[in-house]
C-alpha cells in the first residue's frame, strides 16, 4: 500500500515508523486544507463569473428540498454579498458530482466568507484555519446582518484554529443578543413551534424493519412519558422478556399504543351504556375486575380491563409493498428452493415476508392490481391519467436530474419532449414523461439544460456548458473525461 509525500515520491505505508507516519499525516492534513481551500476559491470565482442581472434573475434557496424552503426567495449569500444569477448552482454542483443543495451551500459559504468574514477567510487562505470550521461559522451567521457577521469574525478569527463548536455557538449567540434582540423575542414567542414528533425510516438497502421516533416537546411531558416507557420496560423484564433494556424500552412503545387502543374500546363500550349504568350504583369500592383482579379503592366505575386479544391500533402510515401474492399467502419458510421470501418496501428497501405479514395483520390494507410497467398507451391531453403517473413514479423512483434524489412522488411529471398544444396526438405517454422536482423542472424549462430518455430507460443530460451526465434509477455518471 503506497502513499505519496508532498514532493510526489511514493512511500510504502507498511514500512513507516511512528515518526515518519505522523509527519506524513501532517503533510496530508496540509494537502487536505489546500484542496478544500481550492474548492472555496473556485466557488467564489464561479459566483464572480455569473453575476445577477435584470435578464438572468437571482439564484435563491427556493425549492431546495429542505422542509419549509419551497417558496423561500432568500438569495444565495448572506446580507452584503453580491447577487448570483439564477440557475447558476446546477452546473457547478453537477461538475462536482454532488446534489444541487450541496453545491449551493458551497457557493453560499464562499460568498459569506469572502464578503462577511474577511479575517477568517484570510486565515483559511494562509492554511491557518481548517476550511470546515470557517464554513461552520459562515453557516451559523448566514441569516444575520453583515454587522453581526463582522462581530463574529472579529471574535473568532484569531482563535478559530483551536476552538470547538461550543465556542462558535456561544459567540454566535452573543452576536444575536447584541445585533438581533428581535430574534430572541421571536424565539421566545415561537415556543412550541419547534415541538414535533417525527418518524424516520432508513434509506433503501438499510431497512430491516427498524425505524426512529424523535420527539421534541415540553420537558415535563417528555420526562413523564419516558418514565412510563421505563416502567413498562421493567414490567416486560418481570414477565420474562430477556431482551436488552434498550430493546424493551422500544417495545414498550408498542405496548403503550396497544393499551391506548384498549382504552379506546372501553370508551366506545362505555358510551353505549344506559344512564343507570353511568351512575355506578351498586358497584362498591373494590369491586372485582373483569380479569379477576381487584380494582383499587376509589377507582372510577366501570373498572374494565379489555382482554389481551384486543385489536392493535391501525397504523396510518402508507407503505407501498411490492411482493408476490403467492409468497404472501404461503408460509414464510415454505419455499422449496430454500431462499427466504422477501418483498420490497418502496423508499425503504427489502423486508422479509414474515415481517410484512406482521404489518398486514395489524393494518388496513388496500390491494391494487399489478401495474404493467411496459405499458405504452398514450393520451391526447397534457395531464397524464393516474395509472400513467403511477407507472412513471415506480419506474424512475426519483427526480431524474443529475444527482437529485427527491422522491418521485413529490415531483412534477415533465414532458421530455415539450408538450405542444397544436402538436400531434399521443404526446402524453410513459416514455415521454419523467419526474422532475420543481426546482429542476424550472431549470430544464429555462432552456439551460436539455435531456432525452434513452431506450434502456436512462436519461442523457447536457448542461449549459456542454457537460453530459447519465442518470439511472440508482446513480448518476459524468460522461465527460476528468
Amino acid at each position: 500500500m503506497f502513499e505519496t509525500d508532498l514532493t510526489g515520491q511514493p512511500i510504502l505505508v507498511d514500512e513507516l515508523d511512528a515518526d515518519w507516519l505522523l509527519a506524513l499525516l501532517a503533510e496530508n492534513e496540509t494537502a487536505a486544507r489546500e484542496a478544500e481551500r481550492g474548492k472555496l476559491r473556485l466557488a467564489a470565482q464561479w459566483c464572480v463569473l455569473h453575476p445577477a442581472t435584470a435578464d438572468t434573475g437571482v439564484a435563491t434557496w427556493g425549492d431546495t428540498g429542505l422542509p419549509g424552503m419551497r417558496d423561500h426567495d432568500e438569495s444565495l449569500g448572506g446580507e452584503g454579498t453580491p447577487l448570483v444569477a439564477a440557475f447558476t448552482p446546477e452546473p457547478f454542483a453537477a461538475a462536482l458530482g454532488v446534489s444541487t443543495m450541496t453545491g449551493m451551500q458551497l457557493l453560499a459559504d464562499a460568498l459569506d466568507l469572502e464578503h462577511r468574514h474577511a479575517r477568517i477567510w484570510s486565515r483559511v487562505e494562509a492554511l491557518e484555519v481548517v476550511p470546515w470550521k470557517a464554513r461552520k461559522v459562515a453557516q451559523a451567521t448566514h441569516g444575520l446582518s453583515k454587522a453581526a457577521a463582522a462581530y463574529v469574525d472579529a471574535e473568532l478569527a484569531d482563535r478559530l484554529d483551536s476552538c470547538g463548536a461550543v465556542l462558535i455557538e456561544r459567540v454566535v449567540a452573543q452576536a444575536i443578543a447584541r445585533f438581533h434582540p428581535e430574534l430572541l423575542r421571536q424565539r421566545e414567542k415561537r415556543g412550541k413551534d419547534g415541538w414535533d414528533v417525527r418518524l424516520r425510516h432508513p434509506g433503501a438497502g438499510d431497512f430491516a424493519g427498524t425505524s426512529w421516533l424523535e420527539a421534541t416537546g415540553d420537558a415535563m411531558d417528555l420526562s413523564r412519558f419516558y418514565e412510563l416507557v421505563c416502567d413498562q420496560a421493567a414490567a416486560l423484564a418481570a414477565l420474562g422478556d430477556t431482551d436488552s433494556l434498550g430493546a424493551r424500552k422500544a417495545k414498550a412503545l408498542g405496548v403503550i399504543a396497544d393499551h391506548q387502543a384498549q382504552l379506546d374500546l372501553v370508551g366506545m363500550a362505555g358510551s353505549s351504556l344506559g344512564a343507570a349504568d353511568s351512575t355506578g350504583a351498586g358497584e362498591p369500592s373494590g369491586a372485582e375486575c373483569s380479569n379477576g383482579a381487584e380494582a383499587p379503592s376509589g377507582a372510577q366505575a366501570p373498572w374494565v380491563t379489555v382482554p389481551e386479544v384486543a385489536t392493535r391500533r391501525s397504523a396510518k402510515t402508507t407503505l407501498y409493498l411490492h411482493l408476490s401474492l403467492a409468497d404472501l399467502i404461503a408460509d414464510p419458510g415454505a419455499r422449496s428452493d430454500g431462499v427466504l421470501a422477501v418483498g420490497e418496501v418502496e423508499k425503504l428497501g427489502p423486508a422479509t415476508i414474515a415481517r410484512i405479514k406482521e404489518w398486514v395483520g395489524h393494518s388496513r390494507v388496500s390491494v391494487r392490481p399489478v401495474l404493467d410497467l411496459a405499458r405504452t398507451d398514450a393520451v391526447d391531453e397534457h395531464d397524464p391519467p393516474e395509472w400513467m403517473r403511477e407507472l412513471v413514479i415506480l419506474r424512475d423512483q426519483h427526480c431524474v436530474f443529475p444527482w437529485c434524489s427527491r422522491d418521485a412522488r413529490a415531483c412534477d411529471l415533465d414532458h421530455v419532449e415539450p408538450y405542444d398544444e397544436d402538436g400531434p396526438p399521443g404526446q402524453t405517454r410513459p416514455e415521454n414523461l419523467a419526474p422532475l422536482c420543481r426546482r429542476h423542472h424550472r431549470c430544464k424549462t429555462s432552456g439551460r439544460w436539455r435531456y432525452r430518455r434513452r431506450p434502456d430507460g436512462s436519461y442523457d443530460w447536457i448542461g449549459p456548458h456542454g457537460r453530459r451526465f447519465l442518470v439511472t434509477p440508482t446513480d448518476t455518471t459524468s460522461l465527460d473525461p476528468h
